[in-house]
């Protein structure tokens, strides 16, 4: 048990209660015999009587500050014996202490009671165990005080019932994880001309929409335009957070991995050539830019509690869905694409992150 600080109001040496003690039977109730100062030879400087109306300690076992205190003066003798010692409370009740010294401590392999007390405001007698345990409260000058011996109303046929600690609850753990179909589309432009610029929207500028679209905690799935005959489109969002992150916070979370990864690797992947006059509807040579997309993909964010961290639950996503007029193919650059987002999501720098939690690596779901 921790020690706690005792804040008194000392008259005549003794502690004027907060609460006065009530004539009637109280089961509650508890004595505590503690020594104070004790020294190296293991003598103790005093000897205080505590009295509560229910628990010496709280929830946490720390102990509280007694409703009435005594020093028990010193006549020669140890006043924790057999011949027993009797105290006169400030509220006027006398309290009768016989205790045994050499049973030991209770506990469920020693049952024995050390002894018992008494007193004049009420008939039933209280039994006393012995518990021995340092630095378990503080006077007011400073001086560690141990617990000798503790009486109550119900250890005739039960141990010490101590009220447990209190256990903090399962924290939530996050975690993240990044998922893309292995069906790749082609998103691309021609133009007939060398000296004609090309308008085909940068992968980065294509996934940065979801901050045009983000509606509250959904999206408007609004399809915008990418390509020649293609358009993105985020058609499944969920943002809100159970753990009070404001839905914008976890929304521009979701985008920024998206954006940030996934839309730069992409771009770094642009595919430009020249094709042949022969190929061309006019015959004439047409110039392409090229970029390989995963047709769709999602950024989910999971939550699992810390004393159950495999059982995981969605909470907040991101889906994005690719819609060309042309044909797809099954490729291998979804791989690349969940691994540069994984890596990235993890970034500790990043002020997002920690509305992330825990990256899972990536995944790719295989072609329909």
């Amino acid at each position: 048990m921790k020690s706690s600080t005792l804040i008194s109001l000392a008259v005549g040496g003794s502690l004027v209660p907060a609460l006065s003690v009530k004539r009637d039977y109280n089961e509650m109730e508890h004595l505590a015999l503690i020594d104070c100062g004790i020294g190296s030879d293991g003598v103790s400087k005093s000897r205080q009587l505590m009295y509560y109306s229910g628990n010496p300690w709280d929830g946490k076992n720390n102990w509280i500050r007694p409703e009435m205190m005594v020093e028990v003066p010193w006549d020669g003798s140890y006043p924790w014996r057999t011949t027993g010692t009797s105290i006169k409370m400030p509220n006027a009740d006398i309290f009768t202490v016989t205790i045994d010294p050499a049973i030991p401590d209770y506990n469920v392999n020693n049952t024995r009671l050390a002894g018992e007390a008494s007193h004049t405001y009420d008939e039933h007698d209280l039994d006393c165990y012995a518990s021995h345990q340092s630095d378990v409260y503080t006077l007011d000058d400073g001086t560690k005080c141990s617990s000798a011996y503790i009486c109550n109303h119900f250890m005739t046929d039960d141990p010490p019932k101590e009220d447990p600690p209190k256990k903090d609850p399962p924290k939530s753990i996050r975690k993240t994880k990044v998922s893309f179909s292995s069906m790749t589309v082609y998103v691309e432009q021609k133009v007939n001309s060398p000296n004609k610029e090309f308008t085909l929207v940068d992968p980065y500028d294509a996934f940065h929409n979801i901050f045009d679209d983000i509606n509250g905690p959904q999206c408007n799935s609004y399809p915008y335009p990418i390509g020649d005959s293609c358009t993105i489109k985020f058609d499944d969002c969920n943002f809100v957070d159970p753990e009070g992150y404001a839905e914008n916070s976890t929304a521009n979370a979701l985008g920024s991995l998206l954006t940030e990864s996934t839309g730069r690797e992409i771009s770094k992947n642009v595919n430009n050539w020249i094709s042949s006059p022969s190929t061309s509807r006019f015959g004439a040579s047409n110039y392409n830019r090229r970029f390989t997309y995963p047709q769709n993909g999602q950024v989910t964010i999971y939550t699992a509690l810390s004393d159950n961290p495999d059982s995981i639950s969605p909470q907040s996503w991101l889906h994005y869905e690719i819609e060309c007029q042309k044909s797809r193919f099954c490729g291998k650059a979804c791989q690349g694409y969940a691994s540069a987002a994984f890596a990235f999501g993890s970034h500790p720098e990043l002020p997002w992150v920690n509305l992330l939690g825990v990256m899972i690596s990536g995944v790719c779901t295989q072609c329909a």
